[in-house]
């Protein structure tokens, strides 16, 4: 990846767009950034590492923060980077999530993140999309590029002092060593199924080996587990099952015979005893029967005198019955309709006083509505006088905000008149120190840079009151941010002064020459409170008087007078009508009840005559001599089972008959106690069979079982030999040598070369003394090795860890490793090209001898196709490198400018 342009916008310390073009640094080379402390040196590599990955370059700053607190509200904040790779041209941009003052209104709105990039008329969008596609186009991730191509401030030395497994993530993307990383995973995958499968089956094998019945436990049954199971006791309890089956099979033999011999026995004295108690059962039948019959015979003369009583009963009920319910049905029509009558008697003596009621609410409407309309005139005068109020109340809280900014206005200039007179005060002070300054520098015999004598005989002395440069700029810096506020509070003031007047002319008596804002706000209020007291006198009024006329609580803010007049006039009339269709209803039914009196007193004549003719004086004694229909129901039931049962009878006595005829009836204890005899033998034998079936049936089912699992057993048993050598092999565990997999072991002859490339400079940058290698062994066997490293100091031929070197010692190997990862990966990676490598500061660290071995190290790089660049406050950078991007800040913002 090489940059060719990189823009910013509203980014860190600068207040608009940047654009910087690399391409003006050439195809090659090295080049300087440096500038202020704070300008925004290192936000240029964070731009370019946050167009990239989303990420800012050291692990200290957030994204949420990138944008400038000098933007403008209108300016959008994002970074966007050109660049070149493998001969195609992306060009990337992102911007942070971050929040900025609304357009209208107060308060801020919030600005989510994005990222876009586009490639040979491609564009890909949204944010997690363009994540995958960046990695997939440079070959690794953030973490892998701060790691190898951009050594940012606070993280240069992780590249040296990163742990075995980091690099060994690394090293996975850039040469594709993942297939070795699958191929041990895959094995170990293959070792835990045979390990699992062996392990079921073992313990399937164990399990089924326990369920054998034995007459003798064998010693192998005794000992055996899943842990020691072995080929020669899966034969050997094969060959000692297939013997005890045998003898199985044997006594199973033995006792079946005997057991269909007591069967049949059993099943010979089971039938007679059967037959026996049938013709027993009979004669007992056949005897009760007999005596049921001939009580039968004795209730033949009841049963005949019953049907006689039915049969006149059934004629009294055809001639009175149906002259008793016509006098029945006529009384009920008539009770119904005098019950009628008097309802209609009280909905008339209501309606009579309704309409007396409905006179006197006339004069309560009218005086409603003369209360309502005093109601409203109320309310538009509370409105209006309310309007005005709210005015005032927005005019007093713009008086309250412009107080607060005076008070505030008059303390910031306060704090601005004493910073300004402490900073001129300084940087008087600042340039008359200069002289002592050159003072310090001027040695006898040497000319003076200002008058050119060789002698100085009074040199000005440095005092040390004076401040720095620095902390003078950071004290101007201070007194101008004073200035920039206490400018804004004026801004403020001005407006919120304008807006007061503009209000303030929308109050109907602000032109009176003795208007008074605090005067007319009183008056207002004591107005508002007479007028609320006086709604709230007609507005109860109103509610009582409604109440009065509908029954119902008036909703005053939802009152129509019309409506309302419109409800009342309705139900008036329809009282009236109610009260009229009433009156004329009785009339119709009184004439109802007259017609139903006679029709009942002609029904009561034919009544008496018809149970008088049967020869009853009144009713009383007619009903008590008559049936009722449950009785004459149950009585005719009697009967009809009386003629039922004979029958049946007759025809079983006779079937009987026939069954008992030369038959003898005779005891059955003697049989049955042989037949119990003989079923407690079969029982006993039944049992022991049983369980000599279970047994047999039992260990057939093991043999079957095991005879099927021995043979997988076996089979994979030999295939987790080979795969658990092979996978403890892979993953580095074999017992007693070095722990290392076989990822690491490939990813380590990589490591191997890099250290080689990377010893090429740390060499020359240490005079020989240095030397970066491998770590090889551990202090203890079960430690894994591979990728960690050691350094070798040539001074006393000793090795030890890279962490013990000093500050400029590991400068010099972390960047000589960084060249090292970089040239092996144009050699051996396809997918990864790193054509510029960033560093921020480090420099420092290093002496003036260290530091030239480093240029000279990066210099020679030049002959290829690196563009590295550097951020720097070194002087000695400033004149030995000659590209440079100076960035320069102000009060303003930051700038920069390609040199």
């Amino acid at each position: 990846m090489k940059p060719l342009k990189l823009t910013m916008s509203a980014f860190g310390p600068y207040k608009g767009k940047v654009e910087i073009d690399f391409e003006k640094m050439g195809k090659n080379g090295i080049f300087l950034v440096t500038g202020d402390t704070g300008a925004g040196k290192t936000t240029i590599f964070d731009a370019i590492c946050f167009a990239l990955f989303g990420e800012v370059s050291g692990s200290n700053r957030q994204t949420t923060s990138l944008r400038s607190d000098f933007a403008e509200n209108s300016e959008d904040t994002y970074a966007e980077l050109e660049f070149e790779h493998k001969g195609v041209i992306y060009r990337i941009k992102r911007n942070p999530q971050y929040e900025r003052p609304k357009s209208r209104g107060e308060g801020f709105t919030k600005n989510g993140a994005d990222a876009s990039i586009e490639y040979n008329d491609t564009i890909i969008t949204k944010t997690k999309a363009v994540d995958e596609k960046i990695e997939e186009i440079l070959g690794i991730n953030c973490k892998q590029f701060k790691q190898i191509a951009m050594l940012a401030q606070g993280e240069f030395l992780k590249i040296l002092f990163a742990e075995s497994k980091d690099r060994a993530d690394i090293f996975r993307k850039i040469f594709e060593t993942d297939i070795y990383n699958i191929i041990t995973r895959r094995l170990c995958e293959k070792q835990k199924e045979y390990k699992d499968n062996l392990g079921e089956l073992k313990n399937t094998f164990v399990t089924n080996s326990s369920n054998i019945i034995w007459n003798e436990i064998p010693e192998v049954i005794s000992r055996i587990t899943s842990k020691d199971l072995n080929k020669l006791d899966i034969e050997e309890i094969l060959n000692l099952l297939e013997q005890e089956i045998n003898r199985n099979k044997e006594d199973y033999d033995k006792f079946t015979s005997e057991y269909e011999k007591l069967e049949k026995k059993y099943k010979k004295i089971d039938e007679q005893i059967k037959a026996q108690i049938e013709i027993n059962n009979n004669f007992e039948k056949y005897e009760k029967l007999l005596l049921q019959k001939e009580e039968l015979d004795n209730k033949k003369e009841y049963i005949e005198g019953k049907k006689i009583f039915i049969e006149k009963n059934q004629k009294i009920l055809s001639i009175v019955l149906p002259k008793e319910e016509k006098v029945l049905e006529l009384e009920n029509e008539l009770k119904k309709l005098n019950k009628d009558i008097e309802d209609l008697k009280k909905n008339i003596e209501k309606g009579e006083e309704k309409e007396k009621l409905n006179k006197s609410k006339e004069k309560k409407v009218l005086e409603l509505k003369k209360q309502y309309a005093e109601y409203q005139k109320a309310e538009e005068k509370y409105n209006e006088i309310n309007l005005q109020k709210i005015k005032l109340e927005q005019i007093n809280k713009i008086v309250d905000e412009k107080n607060k900014l005076v008070i505030k206005y008059n303390k910031i200039s306060e704090q601005y008149k004493d910073i300004n007179i402490k900073y001129l005060n300084a940087e008087d002070l600042f340039f008359k120190e200069q002289a002592g300054i050159l003072s310090e520098k001027l040695k006898d015999n040497e000319p003076c840079p200002v008058c050119g004598s060789l002698d100085h005989p009074h040199k000005a002395e440095k005092s040390d009151e004076v401040l720095s440069k620095e902390m003078l700029n950071k004290l101007k810096e201070e007194r101008d941010e004073k200035f920039a506020e206490n400018n804004d509070i004026k801004n403020k003031i001005t407006g919120i002064n304008s807006k007061y007047e503009t209000m303030l002319n929308d109050i109907e008596d602000s032109s009176k020459s003795d208007f008074d804002l605090k005067s007319y706000s009183e008056t207002l209020e004591k107005t508002i409170s007479d007028i609320l007291k006086k709604i709230k006198i007609i507005e109860d009024a109103c509610k009582g008087m409604y109440y009065e006329i509908l029954n119902k609580n008036l909703n005053i803010s939802a009152f129509d007078y019309d409506s309302f007049k419109s409800d009342f006039d309705k139900l008036v009339i329809s009282d009236k009508e109610e009260l009229l269709k009433n009156q004329t209803l009785i009339k119709e039914l009184e004439n109802q009840k007259n017609n139903k009196d006679k029709n009942l007193n002609s029904a009561l004549k034919e009544y008496e005559k018809a149970y008088q003719k049967l020869g009853y004086a009144t009713a009383k004694e007619y009903k008590d001599s008559v049936l009722s229909e449950a009785e004459q129901k149950t009585l005719i039931k009697e009967i009809e089972y009386y003629n039922k049962f004979t029958i049946e009878t007759k025809t079983i006595i006779a079937e009987l008959e026939k069954r008992i005829k030369e038959k003898e009836k005779k005891s059955v204890v003697e049989d049955k106690k042989i037949l119990e005899d003989v079923e407690n033998n079969l029982k006993a034998n039944k049992k022991e069979l049983m369980n000599l079936k279970g047994i047999l049936d039992n260990n057939k089912r093991m043999n079957t079982s095991l005879k099927n699992t021995s043979k997988d057993l076996l089979e994979k048993m030999n295939e987790f030999v080979i795969y658990d050598e092979l996978a403890r092999t892979a993953s580095g565990t074999l017992n007693g040598k070095r722990r290392i997999e076989f990822e690491q072991y490939v990813q380590s002859a990589y490591f191997d070369m890099i250290i080689q490339e990377a010893n090429k400079r740390l060499v020359k940058m240490t005079d020989n003394r240095f030397l970066l290698v491998r770590k090889e062994s551990s202090e203890k066997v079960y430690d894994r090795i591979g990728l960690d490293l050691e350094v070798i100091d040539n001074y006393n031929g000793k090795k030890r860890d890279v962490k013990s070197l000093s500050g400029g010692e590991s400068f010099k190997a972390a960047l000589s490793l960084a060249l090292g990862l970089s040239d092996i990966i144009q050699s051996y990676s396809g997918g990864v090209v790193i054509d510029t490598l960033f560093i921020d500061e480090g420099f420092g660290s290093l002496d003036t001898e260290s530091r030239e071995q480093a240029i000279n190290t990066l210099a020679s790089l030049i002959d290829g196709n690196k563009l590295i660049g550097i951020i720097s406050h070194v002087t000695e950078l400033k004149d030995r490198i000659d590209k440079k991007i100076i960035v320069s800040k102000s009060v303003n913002g930051s700038s920069v400018e390609l040199v």
